[in-house]
């Protein structure tokens, strides 16, 4: 998902670029509580008529799912940031609340989309200059990737 904002005060743009996190993360809590309740809820209505084994099997699925669904939710929580200005390009990125950052010069700063060369992979999008550069929005799809790079490309001349 990607998010524009224009400060006419500061004349700058800061663009803001995050995975599309179809759920919350309290939402994600109660989706998987309420699993456990109908999972142990079957298997403990089994183990009362005499099918006990089933229970270490629904707690592992429980247990399984409940890891997923943690991975799926952290992932959701990166971002980063694109400020624009007059002289420069700030890249902030997030990843498990480390921030690292980069600075490109304006003037020298260089979109460069690098398409995928077998189908059903991922193409890449990176800001770079003078032999440095930082991939950006590599969790965005690939409409978005492109729509990315025509406005950045717009802005940035």
């Amino acid at each position: 998902m990607v998010a524009t904002q224009f400060d006419s005060f500061n004349a700058s743009q800061r663009i803001m670029i995050r995975p599309n996190c179809s759920l919350p993360w309290r939402e994600t809590v109660q989706f998987y509580l309420g699993m456990v309740i109908v999972s142990f809820s079957i298997a403990i209505a089994f183990a009362m008529k005499g099918m006990w084994l089933i229970l270490p099997f629904a707690g592992l699925e429980m247990l399984v799912l409940g890891i997923a669904l943690y991975v799926v939710a952290r992932r959701s929580m990166r971002w980063q940031m694109l400020n624009i200005h007059d002289n420069y390009v700030d890249i902030v990125e997030c990843v498990n609340r480390i921030q690292n950052r980069s600075s490109f010069q304006r003037a020298w700063v260089r979109v460069h989309f690098e398409a995928a060369n077998i189908k059903g992979h991922p193409s890449r999008l990176f800001l770079g200059s003078h032999g440095r550069s930082t991939e950006i929005g590599e969790y965005l799809t690939e409409q978005e990737k492109r729509k990315l790079a025509l406005q950045l490309r717009e802005v940035l001349g």
